[in-house]
């Protein structure tokens, strides 16, 4: 499988009490590695997916560390750019003592950088690829027009609702998307489409779009899960939240596994939020197992 967009360094920064806007607050920091595409690469790899990474990197201290860290993990490089003058992607997440996310802000202009030329030369002969919103709309519009033509399976994550209108309006060729309400939302309005109603209609209008099928996130509340004559609501798994950071990503990526494997889409997405869950109770962006 291939895992193409954002490749980060994380800082974390947890208040040691409930945070006051305006004024500074104390807290304590972490430094992990980090980005969408490269924390699903991770899952698959854990959970015993051969994957490469398709992602661009500064040539930079952050940037080598990224590299060593990637083949410690079983990840692949081959399609990882080193772009000479650049700085590596960086993500800051503030967190309130229970772990819930308060703010985060994105440096991660390198990954603009990253070509259809780039997506081209990495396309797999077969299996999966997966995309991330940090991706730009020329790449991801290529992506899915590759999955129309060579019939790869191709998934996205939204990231955000900034990010998730680089979507093209046609998604034939998108096997599976995962958003959540407001980015649903925001895809739909972009494109001139409003859908009143609840979560199923959302999904069911990703559908209708041209998505082949569709997870649609709603934290607490589970996921709506949608395909060809399907359309079903899960409930979410229980859990005691301590960091959700990488809770997305270890819902993607135990869902793909899990359909890489052999599972139906049900099964996988509740493979998935399993993964996501057991994610959400650790202080780590993706569990070792």
């Amino acid at each position: 499988m291939l895992c193409a967009g954002g490749a980060v360094v994380d800082l974390k920064i947890r208040f040691t009490a409930p945070s006051v806007v305006g004024t500074s607050n104390p807290g304590a920091a972490s430094t992990a590695l980090g980005g969408v595409a490269r924390n699903v690469a991770e899952n698959l790899s854990v959970l015993g997916i051969p994957v490469g990474l398709l992602s661009a990197i500064g040539d930079d201290a952050p940037g080598s560390v990224l590299l060593a860290e990637l083949r410690s993990r079983g990840i692949g490089t081959d399609h990882v750019a080193v772009l000479r003058g650049q700085s590596t992607a960086q993500y800051v997440a503030l967190l309130e003592p229970d772990g819930e996310l308060t703010m985060g802000a994105a440096a991660m202009a390198v990954l603009d950088l990253i070509t259809v030329e780039h997506l081209i030369a990495a396309w797999p002969s077969e299996g999966w690829v997966f995309c991330d919103g940090n991706l730009s709309s020329a790449v991801l519009s290529e992506a899915l027009s590759r999955g129309r033509s060579y019939g790869t399976s191709v998934a996205f994550d939204a990231v955000s609702t900034h990010k998730v209108v680089r979507l093209p309006r046609e998604l034939t060729g998108l096997a599976l998307l995962s958003c959540n309400r407001d980015e649903a939302q925001a895809w739909l309005a972009h494109h001139g489409r409003t859908v009143p109603g609840d979560d199923p209609a959302l999904a069911s209008a990703l559908l209708d779009a041209g998505a082949g099928s569709v997870l649609l996130t709603r934290g607490s509340h589970g996921l709506v899960v949608a395909g060809p004559d399907l359309l079903t609501e899960l409930p979410a798994v229980p859990a005691s939240p301590v960091d959700v950071t990488g809770a997305g990503d270890a819902l993607i990526g135990g869902t793909l596994a899990a359909l890489i494997q052999g599972a139906d889409l049900v099964s996988a997405a509740k493979a998935g939020a399993e993964r996501a869950a057991r994610t959400v109770e650790s202080e780590l962006s993706v569990l070792p197992s």
